[in-house]
């Protein structure tokens, strides 16, 4: 079978970009790997500047106008008039991407694991079936393991650690706590949800190996009286590995790309606006994305901050302590740390 495009991942990237591509009458494809749309390690914050045009507002599980921060020296709270933060829940977000992308003709095949890519043919098995299809693009949309990044000969050296707790309670106040001496540029959260709470850690690898942080967050959170010794963690590994995001007739878009921040992790929202630009490049050659040129500038000054701060300890504890300072006193915006 042929298709115009081969979206490999059904992500929030992946499922955006076969939705623009379908919209506008191009033949796609989209492979994911799991059988469950939106299953994936995500505390489910989303930075509410750039987003809120891209989640529909029934997709909102919480608003925060305001979030604590903590630091080694400091406890903040700032507000603000308009949301600075919400959660989503990701598997809702996914089913209701993937019915969109479908509705507009793209085919989504589910439990699709991909096991070889040619010049311009794609190989997967599906329910101990193999198949075949041919592309004219490839789109790279499978995450921080990305096989088609792999395909590329394009390396991860630079990636962060991702760890999340989903806690069955319910709690009011979203918390950030900077513990630069335990965690470097890294983070511990709170991030309450509709129905229960996450609860988890960021951290640069190699600065910090999973089973120090998952140890740091429970010792923390035990302090925040919330238990997590009979709850199982999630974990996954997020690269900020960025060189590059078009080569030839294939394309890289969110954590395949490398996009997520060093600094703090966020991918979401890089995956939207790189799936866009890939999209729109397929549809018109001439395209250029404004928008994924900011978010290249912004990630290129996460990772020089990311990487002073991990390499050198009084450099982790003042961007941890001047920014909740500039925070405190409105110097600068939340939003000065996102990638929007």
């Amino acid at each position: 079978m042929k298709y115009d495009v081969v979206v490999v991942g059904g992500g929030p990237g992946g499922l955006h970009c076969g939705r623009i591509l379908a919209e506008n009458g191009v033949r796609v494809l989209i492979l994911e790997r799991n059988k469950v749309i939106g299953s994936k390690v995500c505390a489910g914050g989303i930075t509410w500047k750039g987003l809120i045009e891209r989640v529909p507002p029934e997709l909102i599980e919480r608003l925060f106008f305001s979030q604590t921060i903590t630091t080694r020296l400091q406890n903040i709270t700032i507000g603000s008039q308009t949301p600075v933060v919400a959660t989503v829940n990701r598997q809702r977000l996914g089913r209701f991407m993937a019915e969109k992308a479908r509705a507009y003709g793209a085919d989504l095949i589910t439990g699709a694991q991909v096991f070889q890519i040619e010049k311009n043919t794609i190989s997967y098995r599906c329910e101990q079936k193999k198949h075949t299809v041919s592309f004219d693009y490839l789109v790279g949309a499978d995450g921080s393991m990305s096989r088609v990044r792999s395909d590329l000969g394009l390396p991860v050296e630079y990636y962060g650690i991702g760890i999340t707790y989903t806690v069955p309670e319910i709690v009011e106040n979203m918390v950030w706590n900077f513990d630069s001496a335990a965690i470097g540029s890294g983070y511990t959260w709170i991030f309450p949800h509709a129905e229960s709470v996450s609860v988890g850690g960021y951290a640069a690898a190699p600065r910090l190996r999973a089973a120090a942080l998952n140890e740091y967050i429970v010792k923390w959170t035990t302090e925040k009286e919330i238990d997590l010794h009979t709850l199982r963690p999630q974990a996954e590994k997020i690269s900020c590995d960025f060189r590059g995001w078009k080569f030839g007739n294939r394309f890289l878009v969110g954590d395949a790309a490398g996009l997520a921040s060093a600094l703090t992790g966020e991918g979401i929202f890089p995956a939207f606006v790189s799936a866009e630009a890939a999209a729109c490049t397929i549809i018109d050659r001439n395209h250029t994305s404004q928008a994924l040129q900011k978010i290249l500038e912004k990630h290129r000054k996460h990772s020089i901050m990311s990487r002073l701060a991990n390499h050198h300890s009084s450099a982790a504890f003042l961007l941890s302590e001047i920014s909740a300072l500039l925070l405190r006193y409105r110097l600068i915006p939340f939003s000065a740390f996102e990638m929007a």
